[in-house]
Order: structure tokens, then sequence, then C-alpha cells
């Protein structure tokens, strides 16, 4: 018996005891460091959730049923059943029919009853629990027989993916291109390979391919098992996306940081306007001393987390001024950029010797500045970084296919 079977078939003795004892409460099926929940409310699935990408399933069956929904997180923590809440809110505000929302529901809970019955070996715990029991929960309940359809239909999918040989080939993980000139001029599945390689930007997983492809996960794990074989691609993991609730509690505490200072010591007004355009719209205060002798007790006051300092200015050079700030305690280590109208290499080596983390010619674009910006002032935690790539991330409904 594969190990398909044995988990299968645990999966669903379990869940038929469940619903027979009509209990509530959540059963966790875990695998190793891996864990997914399933919650019941009476002996009916309320809602599944766990394993490595339940925020991207969630987005996925989303875009799939009703790609216009826009949901709002304001006034939600992160705890769990936060996606459930979601589509409880939005039926109420008639954002979306219950049909629509059993539709995700049973398309999340397919997803989750894949990877389950794809591991060899499984524990369960069920921990009892109070769910809510509105009219809104009871109508999007998953009856005893939709979970039997449920779980049918991801068994299908798992036993047709080991027909064709695939069993190793993780829906979760994500094909990336060695070498894209290759995978066009390959002869092979060409047609595929044209389509497919506007969708492998390193992020999305062989689930969202094959939702994106309007194809069956069997056939595009084919496809591109093959290119693997021919090296034309390889396979890597990647994590999950932010939760909407974590996304937002990253937010708020990046928005509650103090406001970070840049400090231009510049004589001419325009650089000062220059920097101040760029770079109060993105949230940095600047501070504009035209008289670096004269503006010192101000420089102090402000406590700047990086300073833009001209080279050539009347009354005193840029170096003096870097070779000053250097020696004081307070700004020993703040980061001192030039912004010259200079740019030759005795300059910049000159700039270095004295202290200057970096030197930019006033020439450059508003992009190179607001990079130096952020080089140097580190205002964002390694998380957050990841709230940028969540709002890069594709968007379902915008993404057009072509042929």
């Amino acid at each position: 018996m594969s190990a398909s079977t044995i988990g299968y078939i645990k999966l669903a003795n379990t869940l038929s005891i469940v619903s027979q004892k009509q209990v509530t409460g959540k059963l966790v099926v875990a695998h190793g460091n891996q864990e997914w929940q399933l919650y019941f409310l009476f002996g009916h699935l309320l809602y599944a959730s766990g394993g490595k990408h339940s925020t991207r399933r969630w987005h996925r069956a989303i875009s799939q049923h009703c790609p216009n929904f826009k949901f709002e997180v304001n006034q939600l923590s992160n705890h769990q059943l936060w996606e459930y809440k979601l589509l409880q809110t939005a039926i109420s505000e008639n954002q979306i029919t219950l049909a629509q929302a059993k539709a995700i529901l049973r398309t999340i809970a397919e997803e989750v009853f894949f990877a389950i019955i794809s591991q060899p070996g499984l524990t369960r715990r069920w921990h009892p629990q109070k769910h809510p029991s509105s009219q809104t929960a009871l109508s999007l309940l998953l009856s005893r027989l939709e979970i039997k359809e449920v779980l049918t239909s991801a068994k299908r999918v798992w036993t047709s993916l080991q027909e064709e040989g695939l069993w190793h080939i993780n829906p979760d993980s994500t094909p990336v291109i060695r070498d894209t000139n290759k995978l066009l001029s390959s002869q092979e599945n060409s047609d595929f390979l044209l389509t497919v390689n506007k969708l492998l930007n390193c992020d999305r997983t062989i689930w969202d391919i094959a939702f994106l492809m309007k194809m069956s996960l069997v056939e595009v794990a084919q496809n591109l098992y093959d290119c693997e074989q021919r090296s034309l691609i390889y396979f890597k993991q990647v994590e999950d996306w932010l939760s909407p609730p974590e996304k937002l509690r990253l937010v708020s505490v990046e928005n509650r940081r103090p406001q970070a200072t840049i400090a231009c010591i510049d004589d001419s007004h325009l650089v000062g306007n220059f920097l101040e355009k760029i770079l109060q719209p993105l949230g940095y205060k600047v501070v504009h001393i035209q008289d670096p002798i004269k503006g010192l007790a101000a420089l102090e006051d402000s406590q700047p987390d990086l300073i833009f300092l001209d080279l050539v200015m009347p009354k005193v050079s840029g170096y003096t001024i870097c070779d000053f700030l250097r020696k004081t305690t307070m700004f020993k280590d703040t980061p001192i950029v030039f912004l010259s109208s200079q740019d030759g290499i005795i300059d910049r080596t000159r700039a270095k010797l004295i202290g200057a983390n970096d030197y930019l010619c006033k020439s450059s674009s508003a992009e190179k500045v607001v990079e130096v910006v952020a080089k140097y002032v580190n205002r964002q935690e390694a998380k957050t970084s990841q709230i940028l790539t969540l709002e890069r991330a594709y968007n379902f409904t915008c993404l057009a296919v072509e042929g």
C-alpha cells in the first residue's frame, strides 16, 4: 500500500469520526515540522489551513473565485481563522456571495487535503474549541458529503501525479529559469515554454502557474519536469507571503518609529529643495543648513540619521566639515554622503580617506538619492522588506497570459 493511500485512509477515517460525533474544535495533522489545521463546527468543516503557504493559498483561491474582492484588515488582529473571518465580513457587507465563499473554502480545503495525503506519515491531535455559530457560519459549513467530495478530488490529483511519475514534484516549489535563451530556443513544448516563460519570476509556485495558465496541476508539473530534465529550469523553495494581519501589524510598527532625519549641508537652497521634494513624501524629515559654521548647533539639535554634505562652499570646504564631524562624539558614526558637482577620482578618494561613507554627483537621479538613503538609514526590519515583496507580488486580477 502506497504512502498516499495510507495518508488518504487515515484522513478519511478521521474526518468520518469527527463528522459522526458532530464535535466542535480543531484537528491538527502534522508531519515533521509541518502542521495543518482543520476547524470543525458540529462535525462539519469550518475551515482548513496550515502547511507551507497558507497565505499564498488564500490569495490564489480569492483570485480564482472572486477576483474583484478587495478585503480590508484594519480591524483584524493576527489570530487564527483570520481568512474565515474576512469571508464572513465580506458576505455580511455583500462584497461576495455565499456561493463564492463556499467555492473559496472548497478550493482551499482541497489543497490542504492534497498536502496532507501526500505525506508518508502523519500524527493527529484533537483540540476542543468554540467556534462562531452565526447563521452565516452555519451556511458556510462543508457537510460530510462535501468533505468527501473535496477529499476524493484531492486524492485524484495526487494519484494522477503518481501515475505520471511526478510524486517527487512539490507544487509549493518554484521553478526558476537557468538560461532564458536556451529555454526559448527549445523546440520541445514550445507553446508551453513561450507562455510559462512570462510567469517564471522566481516567486510563483507550481500551484500559482497552474492557476494562471488555466491548466491542471498534473499537466503543468509534467511540462516543468520535462524542462528540468533538459536542464532548462530548476526548482527551489520559497517562503509564504505575510498574512494581511501580520502585514498590517508591521506597517503599524513602522509608522510608530521616530521619523528619520536627513541633514543637507549646502549653501545652495536649490539642493535643499531638491532633497525635500524627493525625501519628504517618503516620510523623511529634511533639515537644510546653508551656513555650515553657524548651522552646527542646528545639526546637533536635529541629530540626523544621515548627512548630505556639499564639497565646495564659500567659507569652508566639505572636507573640513567632514573631518570635524568625524572627530566629534555625536557624529563620529553618522553616515555622511558627499553631494557635489565635482566627480573626479581624487575627490572621491579624499572623501573616503577623511571618513565619508559615500559620494554622489549633484546630477544623480532622484532614484539614486533614494537608494543611497535606504542604504544608510536602516528604518526597516528584515520582515518589513517582505511587505514590499508582497506588494510587488503578481496581481492575479490584472495579469494577462498570452498563448
